[in-house]
């Protein structure tokens, strides 16, 4: 049997990173705060437009339409993917537990116009977190979570 081959593996990225002259870690946060305030009225703005179309779908809704709750889902994936990062976590988490509440539709064959009605009404409320005070925004959150979990 032959002896085993080594091979020395340059991790480029670390060495870089080691490197002397960079930013520190001081500059590196304050230039991503910077460019995360750059894109915040716009993707805020997105989120507004995925809101209007996830409301729209759902007030439009009387029976199971496939079409238009894969539309909400993805809206509400949309916002599941960027709303903590603009301090609306809790809108987020609202977003996710109607994908979770599609997803359960769509896998069980069952539709509920007063489930969809209570996740849209949460949205609404939770867009605007400064408006309800925390353990309001909670209570909405476990409340959705608990209608999503209701659908097996």
């Amino acid at each position: 049997m032959k002896p085993a081959n080594i091979f020395k593996y340059e991790n480029r990225l670390a060495k870089t990173v080691v490197k002397k002259g960079g930013l520190s870690a001081e500059q590196a946060i304050a230039a991503a705060e910077e460019r995360v305030e750059e894109v915040r009225q716009p993707t805020l703005d997105d989120i507004d437009r995925a809101m209007a179309e996830i409301l729209a779908l759902g007030e439009g809704l009387r029976e199971p339409e496939p079409r238009a709750l894969q539309r909400m889902y993805v809206e509400a994936n949309r916002i599941v993917a960027v709303a903590g990062v603009f301090g609306l976590g809790q809108l987020g988490e609202a977003a996710y537990s109607l994908c979770e509440l599609i997803s359960r539709f769509q896998a069980g064959g069952r539709y509920s116009r007063p489930m969809i009605e209570v996740h849209l009404d949460g949205l609404k409320l939770l867009r605007q977190p400064e408006s309800h005070a925390e353990a309001h925004r909670a209570q909405v959150l476990t409340g959705l979570r608990q209608v999503a979990a209701s659908v097996a």
